[in-house]
């Protein structure tokens, strides 16, 4: 366990490592080498290098409610240590993250148990980048270190973070069908809201038109507006999980009951403009650029499909985990088509400015705010 860093300047230690590096790629693009060969094999190491020590810091954190749902992962993992029952695999909700829960339980230690899950959620997301972008996946690859929400989903939202980060690699497959289909499953068994991005990207591959799921997407939000909490109090009714009523839960407010943090109700004006920026970076590429690119098409699809669920029950209690549910995608919206096609003669220079104003929505929440 890494203990020797305070625990208030744990998550700040982390924030402002990745300011830094951002720094740096901005610099690099600013003076226009990030995208030399030279630059490009050295940040090629480094980023493997990042992601090892972030996958022990994020691993071997200490365990304390500094680092939300971790202590409640914890009490169950003692829980379960503490019975005399031995390990049986069972199936329901989340099998799969809890299965590996009971099992280390049994048979390991907790800190062990969280080092496999940072290496499930950071590892697959380095992989995915690599096999996306070859040697040049580093600055996507820190995009996604940079999104405001990546630290929370590796230490609180660990099941949802996971699935995720599954199910992104498993996008990296496409052409190679039955290891898409095993990881969509092995992400869904992580977490079961990953059922809505394997949904969403089977609709998205079929039907290609991103002028309709845009001008979806903005229908969305003008019937969020205006109705809203009707449409998710009927939801609520429709019991789309079964027996798990979180969901509904969430839609009604319910789930907010004895929570130490007590979220608003109302239109995330402030979510949406977040999301706002993947859905335009997006719309310019493809629209305003003619970038030609079948797979990049089918990730904007599958975000804005994602997305729009999120618009219409923006006003749920932590609306940010379902919002979460796109964000994870966003960071590759973002960046996909400056790093597989020059635009402008100063490419470098744009690609840094663009990295910055990726960044700004993180500065402003995990530095200027000091929010975990």
């Amino acid at each position: 366990m890494i203990d020797f860093i305070p625990l208030v300047d744990y998550t700040p230690f982390f924030n402002y490592s990745i300011l830094m590096l951002v720094l740096i790629a901005f610099w690099q693009c600013n003076t226009g080498i990030a995208l030399h060969k030279n630059i490009v094999s050295m940040n090629a190491v480094w980023g493997v290098l990042f992601t090892l020590l972030l996958i022990f810091y994020m691993g071997l954190r200490p365990i304390s409610g500094y680092f939300g749902d971790t202590i409640n992962y914890a009490k169950g993992f003692y829980e379960i240590q503490r019975s005399s029952d031995p390990f049986i695999w069972t199936w329901g909700t989340d099998f799969l993250f809890y299965n590996l829960h009971a099992w280390f339980a049994k048979y390991s230690d907790i800190h062990s148990f969280f080092l496999l899950c940072a290496f499930i959620y950071v590892g697959s997301l380095w992989l995915a980048m690599q096999r996306i972008f070859k040697s040049y996946y580093y600055i996507p690859l820190l995009v996604i270190f940079s999104m405001f929400t990546f630290w929370n989903y590796g230490v609180n939202g660990i099941r949802n973070g996971m699935g995720a980060s599954v199910f992104i690699l498993a996008m990296t497959y496409i052409n190679r069908l039955p290891i898409a289909i095993l990881l969509s499953i092995i992400a869904i068994g992580f977490h079961k809201s990953c059922l809505l991005m394997v949904g969403a990207a089977v609709i998205a591959w079929f039907i290609k038109n991103s002028y309709l799921y845009l001008l979806t997407w903005i229908g969305c939000v003008g019937v969020s507006y205006a109705a809203g909490m009707r449409i998710q109090n009927y939801l609520a009714t429709l019991g789309i999980f079964g027996e798990d009523d979180r969901f509904s839960g969430y839609l009604t407010g319910e789930n907010m009951v004895g929570e130490i943090v007590q979220m608003s109700m109302t239109f995330r004006w402030d979510f949406l403009l977040y999301s706002g920026m993947g859905v335009f970076v997006g719309y310019y590429f493809i629209f305003r650029r003619n970038f030609r690119d079948e797979y990049y098409h089918w990730l904007y699809n599958t975000f804005l499909i994602t997305n729009a669920f999120w618009v219409l029950i923006i006003r749920a209690a932590y609306s940010n985990r379902f919002a979460q549910i796109s964000w994870f995608i966003m960071p590759i919206i973002l960046i996909y088509p400056f790093m597989k096609q020059r635009f402008w003669q100063n490419h470098e220079k744009i690609l840094g400015v663009a990295l910055l104003v990726f960044y700004t929505f993180t500065f402003y929440f995990n530095i200027v705010k000091g929010q975990v």
